[in-house]
């Protein structure tokens, strides 16, 4: 089956710069990086300071920031105030299940995932907390245009942060008495999602949905490759390899096969697109194999129709993956 036309014409009006226009960023941490790989830590502790609560119809909402646990080279200052949006049902309590949910590419604020997500869950009795990435919104650097992240160091760093502040949010829920904890996303955002699933202290419900199991299918298969300054990355290595390469040794370090399948892998819940032009479904396929157990839904779309179309299939799995913690 061919891929998408909406995901290819999407791809060309969204992406009228290019990604990683300054090139590498830092270069030597990259080949460190490299040559040595990934070190997991403990979650880490976090203080959350919470504004006063919002009323809404049959919600209640509330604004919330932290200081970022992450400290990797290259964070901009901008990024390293976290915020958060909580959002849960009028009179939750311990025994509520609350999801952690996560951006997607160009996805900045919270009104999105708020209208889309979080608002329709909290009348079926879920509760959320909204993340804005690093590198997006109020966490954007004064230089960057838009989502286009100027050096492939900063993607880097911002998956770094997320799945750290993911972690660290998902520890603070627990140590706050919640009794069922969730990790949802959607295409970069369940690629977040499933890192901190996999690496929570507990079971947790892992919702993601469009989701490869490495960002080297993202970048280096999927429609995005088109729009990349392969030019100004090949001139940096200097003649010490094709660039494309490079990238998808680095991004391979954190594909999702590295790391163990999640605790409870009957509460993972997967949803892919047969015509994902974004997303290569072998990369969904290779996902599922790896999590024994796990569900898989396709749809008969592209990455772009299943974003528009078929949240209510979003809401579905996420209430389903509760269902088994």
């Amino acid at each position: 089956m061919g891929a998408s036309l909406l995901d290819r014409l999407y791809a060309s009006q969204s992406n009228k710069r290019l990604f990683f226009r300054d090139g590498w960023g830092d270069l030597p941490l990259l080949e460190r990086l490299a040559r040595e790989g990934l070190v997991q830590t403990p979650a880490p502790a976090i203080r959350i300071d919470w504004e006063p609560p919002r009323d809404a119809p049959g919600t209640v909402l509330q604004a919330g920031s932290f200081a970022s646990p992450f400290s990797g080279e290259g964070f901009p200052e901008a990024s390293r105030t976290a915020y958060v949006e909580r959002i849960l049902p009028r009179g939750a309590d311990a025994r509520t299940p609350v999801c952690v949910h996560f951006a997607a590419t160009g996805d900045e604020g919270f009104e999105r995932r708020r209208r889309t997500l979080a608002l329709p869950l909290a009348r079926e009795g879920i509760g959320s907390i909204l993340l804005e990435n690093p590198f997006y919104g109020r966490r954007r650097p004064p230089d960057q245009h838009g989502k286009m992240l100027n050096r492939f160091s900063d993607l880097w760093a911002m998956g770094g942060a997320t799945v750290l502040e993911g972690r660290a949010l998902v520890r603070w829920l627990g140590e706050a008495g919640c009794e069922r904890i969730g990790v949802s996303g959607v295409s970069m955002g369940g690629g977040m999602a499933a890192q901190v699933g996999v690496l929570a202290e507990r079971p947790v419900a892992i919702a993601s949905f469009i989701t490869p199991n490495s960002a080297s299918a993202v970048f280096t298969e999927g429609v995005l490759k088109h729009y990349l300054a392969w030019d100004v990355l090949n001139r940096q290595l200097d003649g010490r390899g094709p660039a494309i390469e490079f990238m998808r040794k680095l991004l391979d370090l954190s594909d999702l096969r590295r790391l163990p399948p999640p605790a409870r892998p009957a509460a993972a819940y997967l949803v892919a697109a047969r015509r994902d032009a974004y997303i290569p479904p072998a990369a969904a396929k290779r996902l599922h194999a790896h999590w024994p157990g796990s569900h898989l839904q396709w749809l008969n779309t592209g990455h772009i129709g299943a974003f528009l179309f078929h949240r209510r299939t979003f809401i579905a799995a996420i209430r389903s993956a509760f269902a088994r913690v």
